[in-house]
């Protein structure tokens, strides 16, 4: 038996197109909405859980909190690794200034 000679199909990938302000608004907005309503879940689900979205960085920070001391048990991801993301991004703007 010889070997095949054809080759596999290449894969086609998609890239959805870059988001205009007014979609994008659109998004940050629905962020918000689902923000809001997990954190209306986790009030009556799951007390100890609590969801939000940092401004700088558009990440979504998950706090698991202690209902008895409101102590923060646990934080995802950490206040160090949203601050060492932050640290990149004005790194990254600084570099972008200064080779502009």
């Amino acid at each position: 038996m010889q070997p095949s000679n054809t080759k596999p199909d290449p894969v086609v990938s998609t890239v959805a197109p870059a988001a205009t302000p007014q979609a994008q608004r659109s998004t940050e907005s629905d962020v918000a909405d689902a923000v809001d309503k997990l954190n209306d879940f986790a009030s009556k689900n799951a007390s100890d859980l609590n969801f939000s979205r940092d401004q700088e960085t558009g990440k979504t920070i998950v706090k698991v909190i202690d209902k008895a001391t409101d102590a923060v048990i646990r934080q995802i991801p950490s206040e160090e690794a949203v601050a060492i993301a932050k640290s990149i991004d004005k790194m990254q703007g600084l570099l972008i200034n200064h080779k502009a």
